[in-house]
């Protein structure tokens, strides 16, 4: 709100949430705060134009707020919330071809591997736009 110039009032209006009730989840004490429903957080949030999943991944993230508006991470930011659009509907669908499952093999102890073949995965890649970038900076500097 702050970063926008959006006040209270503003913000009412444009997430369609009454005054009064913005009032009451904003409220500067927490302990008076009432508590905000899934509903309301969204409203608020494309109110910002900020998308839900860049928010929960910001929230996630940056436990320290002076990382979150660090502009080394933005774009890391923005990449982090691209990966989780739709990732779980694209996991879901993904399992739900396999031939013979259905469903219920699915354990909660899964997420941890496919966790690190993800990171693993991306260190990889990244690691190979590097080596290129590199290799491509050499090439050049030799045609100078």
């Amino acid at each position: 709100m702050a970063e926008q110039n959006v006040g209270q009032r503003k913000l009412a209006l444009k997430s369609g949430i009454s005054k009064t009730r913005l009032g009451l989840l904003l409220h500067s004490d927490p302990g008076k705060r009432a508590t905000m429903s899934l509903i309301e957080f969204q409203q608020i949030l494309d109110s910002l134009g900020i998308n839900i999943v860049q928010a929960i991944i910001a929230v996630e993230t940056f436990q320290d707020q002076a990382l979150f508006h660090d502009e080394r991470f933005s774009t890391s930011l923005a990449m982090l919330t691209e990966l989780f659009k739709g990732l779980p509907g694209m996991l879901v669908s993904a399992l739900d071809e396999i031939e013979g499952m259905d469903g219920t093999e699915v354990r909660k102890e899964w997420a941890g591997p496919l966790r690190q073949a993800v990171i693993e995965k991306l260190v990889k890649e990244v690691t190979a736009v590097m080596a290129r970038r590199e290799h491509l900076t050499q090439i050049s500097n030799l045609g100078l």
